[in-house]
């Protein structure tokens, strides 16, 4: 009979994409004295791969802000990219409901872009302290669980735990909210997306080389399986399960009579004799449902598994959803990220597969060692290609790489292995993956840093986060990561971004290039109407690497002067990065200049007043009259006479607040609609 939980029964129981080039030469000092040469690049995925990255962590929290500094202008000067950083809702939000304290990140992004380096935020939706490597407490907001005390989900009123996983050990986790509670708290997480966009959305709108979230324990995609809220629950043990919160029972439930229909079609099933769907539970007895093979061999254990691993995914696509949507159009050059952890022990052993199991990585009911199946992780891997994206592009994380197999008792740990089944199925899957290491100790050694670089020459991994800046600002960490760059992108690679800035964009980083071959393209360029138009090529979008010339058409020439084009022109600029051959060719026919232009703008917050401010073209700050309530919105317009066919804008109210980000009328057309926090100027109302 199998380990089944029923009731009554005693036997049942269960951006920024900096090249080497420049950087390389910026370390040549440092190289010579850290590195004897690099190993030739090899065929690898990443090589010269325009999507790889290199990239530091910051520390969980920055108190020596000196050293920071320099480890990051250390690691700058080698060929790093960007810095991630843990952005703690327990610390924004601390003083409560929609109370944002930004004052901490204000200093931590301006100190890293300072350096040159670029931003990758974690919404940490998580705790930090009661994690490996955790030297910080600061858990959830305070106010979370008092919210929601008293609500009623799913036919379950919480109480003061409602929102906290459950153990089989009956006890009870602060790490995250589970996610069978989504359904109350995701308007939190989109409350402090969007007032992170509103924080930073102008002034760092192309800074953020990509928005990573937060999915659970230690910013992973599992359970609190193996944290110290269980006792004999971590490394090396299986871990323990953690689906014994009544919103988690009732789920499970649920899933079982939608699988089954009926009660004696779940009884037909698993062989058992329930009578009221109260009885189906979790194993009581999961010590017995791991230990007698259970969990993988019996129809009713197949089923929990896929349930508990369904719930994991489903949980991540409902938060990874919840933040792009609110991210809107904001960072628009940064990619969505989530990260699974590598639980590379108890895979063989008498419970093989087991902690991988509990942490809900994988399912049963399939081949767990077959190719196609991914070796059971399929569907979480599988879980990028279902996002509702917008465009962005979608990383997978996972972790493990330095580590070396150790299968015997009693960690039977398979990392090495572990880390070419997860690489491969990313591969098979067609899913960008990018690599860390699991311990900061890990890249201080050879040793794991060789580890490191087989994962990239024999699997698709795409980028490699560093934990921590620390670890590679000196000694054999800088030493390796610093070959490791030079290996993957070496000096003289191709360019992974340009960028056309000029009076056209007020000389920002809103138009960039897209690639084909070794040609960069533009489309769609339009200068305004002011005099002395101009603009030049910017590599990497600090200026380090520029390009002018003279004329529309010729050779362009490194730090040269402003390129000179005509006022009222919508232009197609190509750049050929190998010859240094550029174009600005005007597109088609002109629009007509003199035109009335109205804008219709959709309030997004009350205000007895609004108006647009333009530049670039036609300069001021006009009022807009009230339009009325329609389609759900409440709606402003204004008429521009004689507005010429380019300009600039954004959008005022009478609280002094601005709606970013800035939008660009490109002769559209004579009526346009904007939406508050979207650059898309459209011809129609939405």
């Amino acid at each position: 009979m199998a380990s089944l939980g029923l009731v009554g029964s005693s036997s049942m129981n269960i951006r920024r994409q900096r090249t080497a080039v420049g950087a390389i030469t910026l370390a040549l000092s440092l190289l010579a004295t850290l590195i004897v040469g690099p190993s030739a690049a090899t065929a690898a995925t990443a090589t010269n791969n325009p999507d790889f990255s290199a990239n530091v962590m910051a520390p969980l929290e920055v108190t020596d802000w000196n050293q920071f500094g320099n480890q990051l202008s250390t690691v700058d000067a080698y060929g790093v990219d960007a810095v991630t950083v843990d952005v703690w809702w327990g610390k924004v939000e601390a003083a409560g409901d929609n109370q944002f304290d930004w004052s901490y990140y204000d200093q931590v992004f301006s100190t890293i872009t300072s350096r040159g380096l670029d931003i990758v935020p974690i919404f940490s939706f998580h705790q930090c302290g009661g994690n490996v490597g955790d030297t910080c407490n600061i858990p959830l907001p305070t106010w979370l669980s008092g919210k929601y005390t008293g609500a009623t989900l799913n036919g379950v009123t919480l109480d003061a735990n409602g929102l906290k996983h459950k153990s089989e050990q009956g006890n009870f986790s602060n790490e995250t909210v589970q996610g069978w509670a989504d359904t109350l708290v995701l308007n939190e997480y989109q409350d402090f997306t969007q007032a992170f966009v509103a924080r930073y959305g102008t002034t760092y709108a192309t800074r953020m080389q990509e928005i990573n979230v937060s999915l659970g324990p230690a910013g992973e995609l599992r359970y609190p399986s193996y944290n110290g809220h269980d006792s004999g629950a971590g490394y090396p043990t299986r871990g323990a399960l953690q689906s014994y919160s009544p919103l988690a029972v009732k789920s499970f439930q649920q899933w079982a009579l939608a699988k089954y229909s009926t009660l004696a079609g779940i009884n037909a099933a698993w062989g058992s004799s329930v009578t009221n769907i109260s009885q189906v539970q979790p194993p009581s007895n999961a010590g017995f449902f791991f230990s007698s093979g259970d969990y993988r061999n019996t129809t009713y254990g197949k089923d929990l598994i896929d349930w508990y691993n369904g719930s994991l995914v489903d949980h991540g696509k409902r938060m990874l959803n919840t933040v792009l949507a609110a991210l809107g159009s904001s960072f628009p050059g940064a990619e969505i990220g989530y990260k699974i952890p590598g639980v590379h022990w108890s895979m063989t052993g008498p419970t093989p597969r087991a902690a991988e199991v509990a942490a809900g990585l994988i399912q049963t009911s399939v081949d767990m060692y077959a190719a196609g199946t991914g070796r059971g992780y399929a569907k979480i891997v599988g879980l990028a290609n279902t996002l509702t994206t917008g465009g962005r592009g979608v990383i997978l994380h996972f972790t493990c790489l330095e580590f070396n197999d150790e299968n015997y008792a009693p960690q039977y740990s398979q990392a090495k292995t572990l880390v070419g089944w997860v690489g491969a199925e990313a591969g098979r899957q067609n899913v960008k993956i990018k690599g860390e290491n699991a311990l900061a100790g890990g890249i201080t050694s050879n040793g794991g840093w060789d580890n490191v670089n087989q994962a990239f020459d024999n699997f698709p991994y795409l980028g490699m986060t560093v934990l921590r800046v620390g670890e590679v600002a000196s000694g054999t960490g800088a030493t390796r990561y610093a070959q490791f760059i030079q290996k993957y992108r070496p000096a003289g690679s191709a360019w992974t971004s340009l960028y056309v800035r000029g009076t056209n964009n007020n000389w920002s980083l809103a138009t960039p290039m897209s690639k084909s071959g070794n040609v960069w393209t533009a489309s769609n360029v339009a200068f305004g109407a002011a005099a002395n138009q101009r603009f030049k090529f910017d590599v990497r979008g600090d200026w380090t690497l520029n390009y002018g010339g003279s004329g529309l058409s010729g050779t362009a020439v490194q730090s040269g002067g402003d390129i000179a084009v005509n006022a009222n022109t919508t232009y197609t600029i190509t750049f050929n990065e190998t010859t240094k051959a550029y174009s600005a060719t005007p597109s088609g026919t002109q629009p007509p200049q003199g035109s009335n232009v109205t804008v219709h703008f959709a309030e997004w917050e009350s205000a007895t007043s609004y108006s647009i401010h333009t530049w670039n073209g036609v300069a001021g700050t006009f009022p807009m009259a009230y339009e009325g309530f329609i389609n759900g919105r409440h709606w402003w317009k204004v008429t521009l006479a004689n507005a010429p066919s380019a300009f600039s804008f954004t959008f005022t109210n009478s609280n002094g607040n601005w709606n970013s980000p800035d939008r660009q009328f490109t002769n559209q057309a004579s009526t346009v609609y904007v939406l508050p926090g979207s650059g898309t100027v459209s011809t129609s109302r939405q």
